[in-house]
């Protein structure tokens, strides 16, 4: 069975085809083992929120089994006074939906419980003792929760926040697992920093983006506006926050850049994001990319203003090219395309930076 295909099911999303099929092949002895072993996958990925105590899957797989095998007894007993002998498929659903609704019951349940449990702790916020909420998403849609700073805080479905009800200490301090986008307010006297797995996210006043890969406990943050710090887990643990300690151990990161940490590599990466926009100071009369017979050097200029991005041009023959053209439904990578076909160049994205490739023009 694909562990796709139990998730769906777990999460109530299989058709009743699946459903059927899924329930036939769990209730098979010979595939206890599987269905062990994507029971304990799924209770791992909440470890990190507790390390204090595994998980006993044998003990919670024999309870399993006993109301299994209790409800099936109840429901054989039950529907022998009420379905026709020659009902035998129907009796087989009934009794099918009677067990899958205990193995729901029991692992959702027990999952709910370990959440919960997890919920209960943030090492990061120890210092504000009981004083810390909960924000669990485990809607389909976004989630908006606002700080008492008025900070707000979008959080991802199936997301995690922790915050506490009053910030001490000269500093604002929060924790994530799973996804939010952040738009910190202002306050140049407490910084902001963002708990995330291995990485603290500082800021005093801008907005983000964090987001955490489950399976290669990659962290991403992505800026929307503004500047943030982004750097090791383990240089923030200091009793002491000093600019030299932040920006010796991770990176900065501007409007239109991400910073991507390796959990395996324990090192930051940074690049631009998919789909850079243009600066928020930006007037609208400045965002108009109308060219005609306008300089190259002039036209990648007013992109790095517009967008904050900077251009590198490979050599000096590329002043010499001339583009007419209009850009204003395109984003920054599209107008880019037009541009190197018009002049036969190309470019790439390197690091923070988009170098102009080619032999420019005569």
């Amino acid at each position: 069975m694909e562990k796709t295909t139990l998730n769906r099911f777990f999460l109530n999303q299989s058709d009743s085809f699946e459903r059927l099929r899924v329930i036939d092949w769990m209730l098979n002895p010979v595939n206890d083992i599987a269905l062990k072993a994507w029971m304990k996958e799924n209770w791992d990925l909440l470890s990190e929120y507790d390390t204090s105590v595994e998980p006993d899957i044998d003990k919670i797989w024999f309870k399993l089994q006993e109301s299994i095998k209790k409800e099936m007894a109840e429901a054989t007993i039950a529907t022998s006074h009420s379905l026709h002998k020659n009902t035998f498929i129907i009796r087989k659903l009934f009794l099918y939906a009677s067990a899958a609704a205990i193995i729901v019951l029991v692992v959702g349940s027990y999952l709910f419980f370990k959440m919960s449990d997890a919920n209960n702790h943030d090492d990061n916020l120890i210092a504000y003792g009981k004083n810390v909420i909960i924000e669990q998403n485990n809607s389909l849609v976004n989630k908006v929760i606002k700080l008492e700073d008025g900070t707000t805080v979008t959080l991802n479905p199936h997301s995690i926040f922790y915050y506490p009800t009053h910030f001490i200490n000269g500093k604002r301090e929060v924790a994530l697992k799973g996804n939010a986008f952040f738009q910190v307010a202002k306050n140049p006297e407490k910084p902001f920093f963002v708990y995330a797995n291995n990485i603290v996210t500082k800021v005093l006043g801008t907005s983000f983006t964090i987001l955490t890969n489950p399976t290669t406990k990659e962290v991403s943050v992505s800026v929307h506006t503004g500047r943030v710090q982004v750097f090791e887990k383990n240089s923030a643990s200091q009793s002491a926050f000093n600019e030299k300690v932040l920006t010796s151990n991770g990176v900065i990161i501007t409007a239109n850049q991400e910073a991507i940490y390796s959990n395996t590599k324990n090192d930051f990466q940074t690049t631009l994001i998919p789909v850079p926009l243009p600066l928020t100071n930006i007037k609208e009369n400045e965002k108009s990319f109308d060219f005609e017979r306008t300089n190259l050097p002039d036209v990648i200029g007013k992109i790095q203003r517009v967008y904050g991005v900077e251009i590198v041009m490979e050599n000096e023959n590329f002043n010499k090219c001339i583009f007419s053209g209009e850009l204003n439904k395109e984003n920054l990578f599209e107008k880019l395309d037009i541009i190197c076909t018009a002049i036969n160049a190309s470019y790439e994205v390197s690091g923070t930076k988009i170098l102009i490739k080619g032999k420019g023009c005569n």
